[in-house]
């Protein structure tokens, strides 16, 4: 490590480092390869404690079998990564060079032969990059996922730990939003007061919330867009927080003024898969029994058209535009996935209709003989008087 910079912030221990390291060389040396390369950078930052907010250009983590690291990226992510003490390495890719050339260059001067594992699951190595890595290395790349995804499907107590922290942001977030509802307010104020009350809560960045109001909180992924509340309107709220990168969310309706009949049939409905769900969480279960539980709330209540989305995806590490884990951990129909202690969800029955949307979610985690709900907030269709 470069003694010109200082050494970056890491949330865990050497120890823990050493753990993760070994792991995934070990697996290296199992499929045969002389080096992996990962360009997830939430698995990059699993495996070093890595983060800038410079993964959305080339780059990638270089690791031999006997256990060297080596980060390839822009030459102005040099400070962030020589000041981590898990990186030993820094190969720069100035402005104007090709990246996947700096790439093929620095594993044909380190590894002259044996095979290299790409990463080709993960969304940020391209096709062209890889077609352009293929005619540089020909047969010498294999298809390659490593361990990392499953290990991160349990939780430590540590990680935990962070997670709770950031259960209590996301609260925050959407308490000072549920606050700042009012006629004549703005999706904007709310999306603004939320941002700030998971922020000062000690909040880093993470993915754009959701603020929709009006019909347009029946739009699932719509988000603020100045629209003024007016008396009457749905409210559709959806916060996230996370500390050291480890997420949580939260969402609740409100409505400006009284509820009608339908809104509070529609969000009790809700709210009772959401409950139905926590309730048959518990280690020894499967992943679509859960989501049966939850889903046949709404198959009661003859909603079932409308409830389109999977009960739950997992949560952990993530980096904009992404905060969940849910490409490797879910609870949705026919999954059989077990559920084990320090496995973690965003629970998020939902009915997203021409009428408005409809949603009431929690972070979770399976505990030792249950389901522990990390975000606490009253779990209610909220009605502000205005």
């Amino acid at each position: 490590m470069s003694e010109n910079y200082a050494s970056m912030e890491l949330p865990f221990g050497p120890d823990v480092y050493a753990a993760n390291l070994s792991l995934l060389a070990r697996d290296i040396q199992a499929q045969g390869l002389a080096a992996a390369i990962l360009f997830d950078p939430e698995n990059i930052y699993w495996l070093t404690g890595y983060r800038s907010i410079g993964y959305f250009t080339f780059q990638c983590l270089v690791v031999t079998v006997d256990g060297g690291i080596a980060m390839v990226s822009r030459q102005v992510n040099h400070a962030v990564a020589t000041g981590n003490r898990n990186i030993a390495r820094f190969i720069a890719i100035d402005d104007i060079s090709d990246p996947v050339e700096v790439l093929a260059g620095y594993l044909r001067d380190i590894l002259p032969s044996g095979r290299i594992g790409l990463e080709t699951a993960s969304g940020y190595l391209s096709v062209a990059a890889y077609k352009q890595l293929q005619a540089r290395l020909g047969e010498r790349l294999a298809d390659w996922q490593g361990p990392m995804e499953e290990a991160r499907k349990i939780k430590t107590p540590a990680q935990l730990g962070f997670m709770r922290q950031a259960a209590d942001a996301a609260v925050a977030g959407i308490d000072a939003a549920v606050r700042a509802i009012a006629v004549g307010a703005t999706e904007n104020d709310l999306a603004a007061a939320m941002l700030h009350g998971a922020t000062k809560a000690g909040s880093e960045y993470t993915r754009v919330p959701l603020v929709a109001a009006g019909r347009a909180s029946g739009v699932c992924f719509t988000t603020w867009q100045r629209r003024e509340l007016k008396q009457g309107d749905l409210v559709f709220l959806e916060a996230a927080a996370n500390i050291n990168r480890y997420h949580a969310m939260i969402s609740r309706n409100c409505v400006v003024g009284r509820a009608s009949e339908r809104q509070r049939f529609l969000a009790g409905t809700v709210i009772a898969a959401l409950d139905a769900a926590i309730d048959a969480i518990r280690p020894g279960v499967t992943s679509a029994q859960v989501d049966q539980a939850c889903r046949a709330v709404f198959e009661r209540a003859g909603l079932a058209q409308y409830f389109d989305h999977r009960t739950a995806y997992g949560i952990g590490i993530g980096f904009p535009p992404n905060w969940a884990e849910g490409r490797f951990l879910a609870l949705r129909p026919g999954d059989p996935t077990v559920l084990k202690p320090g496995m973690t969800f965003h629970l998020v029955p939902s009915l997203f209709m021409p009428e408005g949307g409809f949603m009431a979610s929690e972070s979770v985690a399976v505990s030792e003989d249950g389901c522990e709900v990390l975000t606490r907030y009253p779990r209610e269709l909220i009605e502000i008087d205005a």
